[in-house]
């Protein structure tokens, strides 16, 4: 696939993934059915989040060159999203709360999605 495309690919995966993100978190969830796992919203959380810093690092890898640089915005990137969500749960809705286990979640889900990006980048040297 030809670079530029390729970087728009990108681009519209990330920024979809960052709306269906902001949809599911900040929506009234009485409708879903419940699921009997202990913290399975904690993993629904971190599952989000690696996907979410993936798309990112993929798309911004074009415009960064710094590989530190890239790795650490994605990473602030990330986090900042999930605080931000997480704020918006506590003002904008009534059946969402803030959570602080779900920042913790949503941390560790960008720090294991960028590690699955530096593993990437060190087989094939992108």
């Amino acid at each position: 696939m030809e670079p530029n495309k390729k970087r728009i690919l990108f681009l519209a995966l990330a920024v979809f993934w960052s709306i269906s993100i902001t949809i599911a978190c900040l929506v009234s969830m009485s409708e879903v059915p419940v699921v009997n796992v202990d913290q399975f919203d904690k993993i629904v959380h971190l599952c989000f989040y690696a996907v979410f810093s993936i798309l990112w690092f993929l798309y911004l890898k074009t415009k960064i060159r710094n590989t530190k640089k890239l790795f650490l915005f994605v990473f602030f990137l990330s986090v900042l999203f999930g605080i931000l969500i997480e704020i918006c749960q506590s003002l904008f809705t009534e059946s969402r709360q803030a959570d602080m286990k779900d920042v913790i979640a949503n941390t560790i889900g960008a720090f294991l999605g960028l590690a699955l990006m530096a593993v990437y980048n060190k087989k094939f040297k992108n």
